[in-house]
């Protein structure tokens, strides 16, 4: 083959073909790729920076959202377990004390067991809390523990506890020692036991165990260390008489010095919290726990009583009146000033010995004390129904005082030359301002002029008709009759030394100054001459702020101490009392839905006069000491109660708690002839 067959070899193309496809290889390239990336301008990077950092934000908000709901849940968790935990310590706080008690109890029971009763001893009298009255007969040489046995083997029993004679002002506390006779304690005495509660039995143990602890922490050298704690731990006399004398007084910041307040109770109080002590027990030594408690309301209690004064009164504005006025009384703090010794034959003598006091304080609590003919004292304890008796038996003696005068309800004041120089007027007036702010036991009797008087209100003209004296009224109504001025002056003649003694002797010339004459001479008998009297008794009523009151609401405080008293009506007696009955469908039950009915019909049978003497007032007074329903109503919701066991024949009541125990008999002639006799033989606390 030639050469000339075979095509040329490649050659590097020339110069123009080069550049003709480089060209052409460059513009190939740019077309079928694309662009490489480039940084984006300043621009367009400002958005996406703002978008990341709002991204940001949200979550971290979000993130502390969730750490807050997870911290608050976390919380609430640990609530719950402490709260769990607090429960669960109450619970046994209140075991291990409530099983404290028990033993204390069981020892009495047993300690009482291997003592026989003292044939020849003396009877002595003791009433528990609850208003039960027990009695046995000791022998006064024997130690004063055997008292304490038998007064606290009572299932209620309190495991430190005190008892007080009923006319003595010093308490006698559990520890103590010695024998009966070295306590005061006399033949035929009444000792009213007082338990304490839970709470304070703690405090009182503490406060001693804190007291050992610091004994010990400086003994001297040469000083024995504190002996081991006895199975009754001391309470010193004189600190549970303060307890007694002051219930106000506030536990301190100390827990060396905490000095509890009494409360009586009948059974122990339900716990609510639990204090770690402040010192740590010794091994040796029982743990002290301490416990607060918390009043509770019982389910029965029943609201302000409604029962009307009469008139047209708005209830509401006199109880609120009252209530402001009830406010500045401390129903906490009874000093001993405020001590009134009773005497039921003689109680405006006995009130004005205590009122005289110059520490008597009436913003304090009263403590009544009624004495009978032996001097023996019927209630001590006061916690309210002796206080009640008092206070309407005190308003009854006002009623008769010698400073009034008048209609048994239509009552004015009296000039007492004597009364004046000794402030009677002054003291009686504020009697009855404690009467009425202490009590709601209201005078119904003062005169439509005197209450005027009192609240500074012009007066009308007296009339000759109200002229007290006989004598000088009975002249008077002479003058008034006369026909012609010369017998008219002839009767004032007769009567020229009663006329001098109130400045209006003088002869007259015509009938109408003798009618003028008559009418001067009556004004001045009724309201001039009584003016410094009237003073001294509106100083009395300031008592308390009561005067002012009056004088800014005289319509509300007229039928308080003008108007008649509405008389008690059976439907009220019913509706005032809670029933307390058994278990529904029990044999007890039956029996007390019988006595039930009973007691209904005989409230009846006395509103209509057929049990008399006995009245709705005489029964209200056995069960509370008051003759009527306060306008704020009682303390305590009155309840009823019965009594099942066979010996006990006629109805008892407890007047502080206000409880009315019905007895049950098989007939209704039976209830209500025993009912009757209990209730006339039994005007007194002692034996109620």
């Amino acid at each position: 083959m030639s050469q000339n067959s075979f095509p040329p070899l490649s050659a590097a193309p020339a110069a123009d073909e080069t550049s003709q496809v480089a060209s052409t290889s460059s513009a190939i390239s740019m077309d079928s790729f694309p662009p490489l990336s480039i940084a984006p301008a300043q621009d367009e990077t400002a958005p996406l920076a703002e978008s990341t950092q709002a991204q940001s934000v949200v979550a971290n908000q979000a993130l502390q959202e969730w750490r807050a709901i997870r911290s608050q849940q976390d919380q609430e968790y640990n609530e719950n377990v402490l709260v769990d935990q607090e429960k669960e310590r109450k619970k046994l706080a209140y075991q291990a004390c409530e099983e404290r008690r028990q033993k204390a109890i069981e020892a009495r029971r047993q300690r009482l067991s291997e003592c026989e009763v003292p044939s020849d001893g003396v009877w002595i009298k003791f009433k528990y809390p609850d208003g039960h009255i027990s009695m046995r007969k000791f022998s006064l040489s024997e130690p004063i523990q055997a008292v304490f046995d038998f007064v606290g083997q009572d299932d209620g029993a309190s495991e430190i506890f005190v008892v007080q004679e009923a006319t003595s002002s010093r308490s006698i506390d559990s520890s103590s020692a010695g024998s009966i006779i070295d306590h005061g304690i006399k033949p035929s005495s009444t000792l009213y036991v007082l338990w304490f509660s839970i709470q304070h039995v703690q405090e009182i143990l503490s406060g001693q165990r804190n007291d050992g602890a610091h004994a010990l922490n400086h003994t001297s050298p040469g000083q024995s260390s504190l002996s081991e704690p006895s199975t009754q731990p001391s309470l010193s006399v004189s600190s549970t008489h303060s307890l007694l004398s002051e219930p106000s007084l506030q536990p301190l910041p100390s827990e060396n010095s905490i000095q509890p307040s009494l409360t009586m109770i009948s059974q122990p109080q339900e716990i609510l919290t639990v204090e770690e002590p402040s010192l740590p027990p010794s091994p040796a030594q029982e743990p002290i726990i301490h416990l607060d408690e918390q009043e509770t309301v019982s389910q029965n209690q029943s609201p302000v009583s409604t029962h009307h004064l009469g008139g047209p009164v708005d209830e509401i504005d006199l109880q609120t009146i009252l209530k402001k006025l009830v406010s500045k009384v401390d129903e906490n703090f009874s000093p001993t000033s405020n001590q009134i010794n009773v005497c039921r034959d003689n109680v405006l003598l006995c009130s004005l010995r205590a009122f005289k006091r110059k520490s008597f304080d009436p913003e304090a609590k009263l403590d009544v004390v009624f004495v009978d003919e032996d001097d023996n004292g019927e209630g001590a304890v006061d916690e309210g129904g002796p206080t009640r008796e008092y206070l309407r038996l005190l308003m009854r003696a006002v009623h008769q005082s010698n400073i009034f005068d008048g209609h048994e309800k239509d009552r004015q004041l009296r000039l007492d030359t004597q009364a004046l120089q000794s402030k009677l007027y002054t003291w009686v007036g504020k009697m009855i301002a404690v009467c009425v702010i202490h009590g709601g036991v209201g005078p119904h009797f003062f005169s439509e002029r005197l209450f005027q008087q009192i609240c500074g209100v012009e007066t009308t003209p007296a009339t000759v008709d109200e002229v007290g004296d006989h004598t000088f009224r009975q002249q008077l109504m002479k003058i008034q009759e006369a026909t012609t001025v010369r017998e008219a002056n002839d009767t004032i003649t007769e009567a020229a030394d009663s006329l001098n003694i109130v400045g209006a002797l003088r002869h007259v010339s015509s009938l109408e100054e003798k009618d003028s004459l008559v009418k001067s001479a009556a004004d001045f008998f009724v309201n001039g001459r009584l003016a410094t009297a009237l003073d001294q008794f509106a100083d009395g009523l300031q008592t308390l702020g009561l005067l002012q009151e009056i004088r800014e609401h005289p319509a509300v405080f007229f039928h308080f101490f003008v108007n008649e008293e509405i008389p008690l009506q059976a439907k009220d007696l019913c509706k005032l009392f809670v029933v307390d009955f058994s278990v529904q469908g029990s044999n007890r039950r039956n029996r007390e839905n019988a006595t039930i009915c009973f007691w209904r019909d005989w409230l009846i049978d006395v509103e209509e006069g057929e049990c008399s003497p006995v009245t709705l007032e005489r029964v209200l007074e056995f069960s509370s000491g008051a003759s009527k329903v306060p306008p704020l109503g009682f303390p305590y919701p009155p309840q009823i109660q019965f009594i099942h066991e066979d010996n006990r024949i006629f109805p008892e009541a407890n007047t502080c708690i206000i409880i009315l125990r019905l007895p049950l008999h098989s007939s209704y002639e039976c209830f209500k002839k025993y009912m009757i006799e209990g209730i006339l033989q039994a005007p007194t606390f002692g034996l109620a």
